[in-house]
């Protein structure tokens, strides 16, 4: 089988609104993206390829395989984009992280011995319309078809509807229509990008993030601020040929800005509230088939190959009932939520966990690992994890970013059925 090749590249929406082939994130970013480069192993098959900031020690690889993972082969990214050999051999489809001009440059080397279906998918150039894609336009697009087609008093109210703005003045009208507002670079992702403007507040420092979004990305996305009580993510992948599967649920977590902290490895935590435990329940089918419906009708479908991720909320209205944002934005890549689904396979059925990524000063992710592995001795049977703690990505000595789960065992799961 030719193995297909991996490459975590987070930044990627970034990148897409920069443009430029030759585009550079932040050094902080790349030390993110380097030191969770291994992170895509999770999902790969053990004959494929992930192209990393550097192989990973033998000890962590040994830890993940007694763990039950079949892990891939690792190549330092560099070496491998200049080896001729590497290069010439026959291989399967390319994932980055996330496709973008700086993707495809990077990974061009490795078209030429690409399999016949990769390089006749959407995805082997990049288009226009792939930035379109990218953009929180083209979620916002899908939300305003879902809620105006399905008429339904659980969604989002059509007067709660987000909006594109260009300029400031804007932006203070729905701050008054609404009071508290999220306003939304149209390219970013994992709750970065996002400025929260309390009631009749617009201080210097929103006014100067925002400014730079619109400078550099044209328009912001507007919305009111919801009272949150839980944060969901339906999986999808798009064949690029009008087909999209459904791949699963995760529910995952945020801090109080908004940004992503974790995922729940089950589709749903064990300590929800009755009422929202029925809520969920009376609606997610419905909910996950409109989305399918809707994503299979639009381009997603067709000038795409890949996973999607569609970020839904449920929210308190202010008449106490609950709600849910169908479509807060759509990731048009792989998403923490697809590492959540690959780990669920790794759980025993009696057990839960948690997917989280942390951060520290240098040093900080071997020495917490070190701890925590104390703390929570890994239990595994018959190749599935009962219990304990296992870091996911390298625990090198000067790491600072890591990942790691944490799983409990549980005589009672709250688990939704698979819906069909």
């Amino acid at each position: 089988m030719k193995p297909d090749i991996y490459f975590f590249n987070p930044t990627c929406e970034l990148a897409v609104a920069n443009g430029s082939m030759n585009f550079m994130a932040s050094a902080q970013l790349r030390r993110f993206e380097n030191e969770l480069s291994t992170l895509p192993g999770i999902f790969a098959g053990p004959e494929d390829i992930i192209l990393t900031d550097r192989i990973p020690a033998q000890k962590f690889t040994d830890q993940l395989e007694s763990a039950g993972f079949r892990l891939p082969t690792f190549k330092e990214t560099e070496s491998a984009l200049s080896d001729p050999v590497f290069l010439s051999g026959e291989k399967g489809f390319l994932y980055p992280w996330g496709w973008s001009p700086a993707a495809h440059k990077l990974l061009s080397p490795l078209k030429s011995g690409c399999c016949p279906e990769f390089l006749d998918s959407p995805v082997a150039e990049w288009h226009e319309i792939h930035r379109e894609l990218y953009s929180r336009k083209s979620a916002l697009t899908i939300l305003q078809h879902i809620i105006n087609e399905q008429n339904s008093d659980i969604l989002l109210p059509y007067s709660d509807l987000p909006e594109i703005c260009t300029s400031h003045e804007q932006i203070i009208a729905l701050q008054q229509k609404w009071g508290k507002v999220v306003v939304k670079a149209p390219w970013s992702s994992s709750g970065r990008g996002l400025q929260i403007l309390r009631p009749n507040e617009y201080n210097r420092t929103n006014r100067q993030v925002i400014t730079g979004f619109l400078k550099q990305q044209g328009f912001v996305v507007v919305e009111p601020w919801h009272n949150k009580v839980h944060d969901l993510s339906f999986q999808f992948f798009s064949f690029g040929n009008g087909i999209i599967e459904y791949r699963g649920l995760t529910s995952f977590s945020t801090d109080h800005l908004g940004r992503y902290v974790g995922n729940f490895i089950q589709e749903l935590p064990p300590d929800l509230t009755p009422e929202l435990n029925e809520f969920l329940h009376e609606n997610l089918p419905n909910v996950k088939q409109a989305l399918l419906q809707e994503l299979t009708s639009s381009n997603y479908s067709t000038d795409y190959y890949g996973w999607l991720g569609v970020d839904a909320l449920i929210f308190e209205s202010s008449d106490e009932n609950l709600k849910i944002h169908i479509c807060l934005e759509i990731n048009c890549r792989f998403t923490m939520g697809a590492i959540a689904l690959s780990l669920r396979t790794h759980l025993e059925e009696r057990s839960i966990g948690k997917f989280r990524i942390t951060n520290g000063k240098e040093g900080y992710f071997a020495q917490f690992c070190k701890e925590m592995m104390n703390k929570e001795p890994l239990i595994v049977e018959s190749g599935k994890i009962v219990s304990g703690f296992l870091p996911v990505t390298p625990t090198s000595p000067e790491s600072s970013f890591g990942a790691y789960i944490s799983v409990k065992e549980m005589k009672e799961l709250l688990i939704l059925p698979q819906s069909t």
